[in-house]
């Protein structure tokens, strides 16, 4: 008799989900919501869970997805003007302006109660503004080193480099040069140029590697210029070093992913999204990935950051975005973000051991040695101004072969540099 009853509680329970869901695929159908992202290459995960949701809930999912820093201008003038889309996916260095002038919804109760179980402590920190988390969290990106085990077999090498030493005499043996003494295969890919703030975070990554930080925060809670230090100073001539005076990297070789896919480059630093497309374009490419060396072996860093979905208040359709976000967060998803796309989600409540054991490059994601350094961009209105403008000074920097064994000169790029930075802060009230 009590096998029977729980039968048929079991069968009132599921009687009751199919009629909850049909209630809300009836209430959402014929509706549409908007998703705009600036990572085309995350559209398939996108479109795909679109596509699964229409079918559940009756709901169409348009996801838009645009170049990077049109995304960002696109994100600029709609959501002030109230024609925003419905979600839209943006990093932690973009989105305090937007929560600083109310333009952006807080998640309802459930789904804070998800964000708050779900992710590592470190993503909710740097992911929390005014003491409140508002976008849910769908990527967590920590740059590492990308080296080509083939070339360095043919140097001679057994492995990738531990330090900023070793870094140097590596990239020396891997490169190749012509008569004329210019390389044709670079022993490192540094990146050098591209515009926005990306130049920026890629120095950002070696400045962490040597201790040293781009922004800093002072006693009183206000912010100062970091980079004009000693840590600073080494990084830059690192860079120098390396293109000058050693000449293992050039400006007319091939750079950045198609440089190393190619066996152009040695070495280069990237997050993970390299490693799908390198099982598509270059299947033969035999690649490992580390941690960033340090500048002294033992202390070493990258730069971590995230990509959260956010929904703003000028949303007429805030309750089903917020559902769609949730639905995109099931565990299928989520490791196709991870897996097939190469963009780790920071979920601590998923196993990610199958994936790891397919794709042995991405283990290193989970590496975080004691004292290994996670730089971040802090949650201010004035990072990407800042992080924009110090990327073009060091653009003109990478150029200029008189900062060599140039210690004054390599001081005075940065110490004006930081003069603007500053100047920066205080335009926006934070210095």
């Amino acid at each position: 008799m009590r096998k029977k009853r729980l039968f048929y509680l079991a069968l009132a329970l599921i009687a009751v989900c199919i009629f909850t869901g049909v209630i809300s695929a009836q209430t959402n159908r014929g509706k549409q919501i908007s998703v705009w992202i600036g990572w085309s290459e995350l559209l398939p995960v996108y479109q795909k869970a679109a596509a699964d949701f229409q079918a559940q809930t009756g709901t169409k999912v348009e996801v838009l997805a645009f170049p990077l820093r049109e995304f960002e201008r696109k994100l600029a003038v709609s959501i002030p003007a109230g024609n925003a889309p419905d979600i839209f996916v943006t990093s932690e260095y973009i989105i305090p302006q937007y929560i600083a002038a109310g333009y952006i919804a807080l998640p309802p109760k459930n789904v804070q109660e998800f964000i708050e179980k779900s992710f590592d402590p470190y993503t909710l920190k740097i992911n929390t503004f005014n003491g409140k988390i508002y976008g849910v969290p769908q990527i967590g990106i920590a740059r590492v080193l990308y080296w080509n085990k083939d070339l360095f077999a043919e140097a001679g090498l057994s492995g990738p480099p531990k330090n900023w030493d070793e870094l140097v005499e590596y990239a020396r043996k891997l490169t190749v040069y012509n008569e004329k003494g210019e390389p044709v295969r670079t022993g490192i890919c540094l990146r050098k140029f591209g515009g926005g703030s990306g130049v920026t975070e890629k120095f950002q990554i070696f400045l962490a590697s040597a201790g040293g930080d781009i922004l800093k925060q002072t006693p009183d809670g206000k912010w100062r210029a970091a980079y004009n230090d000693e840590a600073g100073r080494a990084t830059l001539k690192l860079y120098i070093d390396l293109i000058h005076k050693y000449k293992v990297d050039s400006f007319d070789t091939k750079q950045d992913t198609e440089a190393f896919a190619l066996g152009h480059t040695a070495m280069y630093v990237r997050e993970f999204w390299p490693v799908p497309y390198f099982k598509k374009n270059a299947p033969g490419l035999n690649f490992g990935t580390t941690l960033i060396p340090g500048r002294v072996e033992g202390k070493s860093g990258t730069v971590y950051s995230t990509e959260s979905a956010f929904v703003p208040k000028s949303s007429k359709n805030a309750k089903i975005a917020w559902e769609f976000i949730m639905f995109l967060n099931k565990e299928e998803y989520v490791k196709m973000f991870f897996e097939d796309i190469g963009w780790p989600v920071p979920r601590i409540d998923i196993d990610f051991s199958d994936v790891f054991a397919r794709e042995p490059a991405y283990a290193v994601a989970n590496e975080r040695p004691e004292g290994y350094k996670y730089s971040t961009y802090p949650p201010l209105t004035a990072a990407d101004e800042i992080w924009t403008k110090l990327g073009e000074r060091l653009e003109a920097a990478f150029r200029d072969a008189s900062l060599v064994d140039n210690p004054e000169g390599i001081k005075k790029v940065l110490d004006d540099a930081a003069k603007e930075t500053d100047e920066i802060l205080k335009e926006h009230g934070l210095y």
